[in-house]
């Protein structure tokens, strides 16, 4: 594998000493068929990726999207490196691949770190700066929002059909967010969103973000949308949380920034309940019954608790 990863690095003009896989990657590995880390003649780090030619076209729009968002100043993301001959993604060995900077960082204590303000307020912090510097972002189009409703009304049919055993008491939750959510949805501002934002996507230093990684999900969604999902993500380490530490000093520097509407956080709770949808969908696709059933008590207890959390949040 050395020769081959040699090979592909030669677009790069970089020289390959060796590989380094016992050095762990964040982020999902199930977003490329094959990454490993390299250290090079020179002593830095890379992650070299193997694409699949099906996600050709959606690995360009990411790279392209971080190299527009990096010349906008915003920090901290890493771009991926363009070749010698200017391109993100290169053929090579009858493969795809594409290289970014391995970043170090520090381990995230789980589940602790949730009562750390100071992670809610740079989080907080990044998404306002995401916000001015995705400003007139080419190779997406504000029109082409994302539909949260139309994707949960999708999932639900598949479940219907796939996991009857479950449907009664995801339809509680269905008949909530069809309720609270829906009737609003098209009336919530939109904005450019990573889209995947949670606490594990972020690569943390010590009093701050050293990177934030796995844009796979990125493009317009409702302004809040980003928010929503680093909540749910906190609550369901300790629902304790999210009147606490992080999300409450999350939420309140995201209103102190005094970009996002009204509506958006008279609904954020709604939209926190939503997103677990996307979540349901992958403990349902690995046959997770354990999740399956947290998700099912974490719902409860957010709709619930929705006077208290929200009082912390100060809306």
């Amino acid at each position: 594998m050395l020769d081959q990863i040699r090979n592909v690095l030669r677009f790069w003009d970089i020289e390959a000493k060796c590989l380094r896989p016992e050095i762990f990657i964040a982020g999902s590995p199930e977003r490329t068929d094959y990454r490993v880390v390299v250290e090079t003649v020179k002593g830095a780090l890379l992650v070299v990726e193997k694409v699949s030619p099906r996600l050709l076209e959606h690995k360009q729009r990411i790279a392209q999207a971080l190299q527009f968002l990096k010349a906008q100043k915003l920090s901290p993301i890493t771009p991926y490196l363009d070749s010698s001959q200017g391109l993100f993604l290169v053929k090579a060995e009858d493969f795809f691949w594409q290289v970014v900077p391995f970043v170090v960082g520090v381990e995230l204590n789980r589940p602790e770190y949730i009562f750390d303000d100071w992670r809610g307020i740079v989080a907080g912090e990044f998404l306002t700066a995401l916000h001015f510097a995705s400003q007139g972002i080419p190779f997406f189009k504000s029109t082409d929002s994302f539909s949260l409703p139309a994707y949960i009304d999708e999932l639900m049919g598949v479940i219907r059909k796939r996991r009857r055993d479950v449907v009664s008491q995801i339809d509680a939750i269905y008949s909530y967010v069809q309720k609270y959510l829906y009737p609003v949805y098209i009336d919530l501002p939109t904005g450019f969103c990573h889209g995947d934002y949670h606490p594990v996507n972020i690569i943390w230093q010590d009093k701050a973000m050293a990177a934030v990684i796995d844009w796979e999900f990125l493009g317009y969604k409702p302004e809040l949308y980003d928010a929503a999902n680093m909540l749910s993500c906190l609550g369901i380490e300790d629902p304790e949380g999210l009147k606490n530490g992080a999300a409450v000093h999350f939420v309140h520097t995201l209103k102190g920034a005094g970009v996002y509407s009204d509506i958006s956080f008279q609904h954020l709770l709604d939209l926190v309940i939503a997103v677990r949808f996307a979540w349901l969908s992958e403990w349902l696709r690995k046959k997770d019954n354990d999740m399956i059933e947290m998700e099912f008590d974490y719902f409860h207890i957010l709709s619930s608790s929705r006077k208290e959390i929200e009082t912390a949040w100060g809306i």
